[in-house]
């Protein structure tokens, strides 16, 4: 079987447990067949898919030289993806960040020189807490209310998926932000 991978925003161990503290005040359990273990919170940039050994190797080594700055997310509360009423993914949302846009555009512009990148809809940067509806049950969000948590941005990491372990995303390489000979920012 062949091995996935994704690029991702790995989310610190307060901002996670934070979340599941509240995912775990609602009824997610029963509605939905997939809810990730703490470890395994993240912001997806791009998923990869099967990507072979050398491709992979030199898309770890050209995001190395992407050039960014150190950024801040935030949390905004719970939002879904698909029908109100049986979503097929629930998340917690990230505010809007420009800092963030621009690196995920970043790299996608990259990966187009490696391998064939799917233009998808808007980037929606979230935090999948559970997906695959799996219910007759009505959805009960309303004890969530994690409050607005902000946290630093100073990597990004490329996953590997293995579906039959928990946590599922092993972290293979990570991509810290670039700092220039002098110490600053480039």
């Amino acid at each position: 079987m062949s091995k996935h991978y994704f690029i991702a925003i790995k989310i610190p161990e307060r901002v996670a447990t934070a979340i599941i503290r509240e995912r775990d005040k609602t009824n997610l359990r029963q509605t939905h067949k997939i809810l990730p273990v703490e470890q395994d919170l993240h912001i997806t940039l791009y998923y990869l898919g099967d990507v072979e050994g050398n491709t992979l190797e030199l898309i770890i080594d050209s995001l190395r030289l992407l050039e960014w700055d150190s950024f801040e997310l935030k949390t905004r509360g719970v939002a879904h993806f698909g029908n109100k009423v049986t979503p097929r993914v629930v998340y917690t949302a990230i505010e809007k960040s420009n800092p963030l846009q621009f690196l995920q555009q970043q790299i996608v512009q990259l990966l187009e020189d490696f391998i064939e990148v799917q233009k998808k809809n808007e980037f929606t940067a979230h935090i999948t807490i559970a997906k695959k509806w799996a219910s007759k049950e009505s959805l009960n969000l309303t004890e969530f209310t994690l409050p607005d948590l902000a946290f630093d941005v100073q990597s990004f990491s490329i996953f590997t998926i293995n579906t039959n372990r928990s946590p599922r995303y092993e972290e293979i390489s990570i991509v810290k932000w670039r700092r220039d000979e002098n110490g600053t920012t480039s």
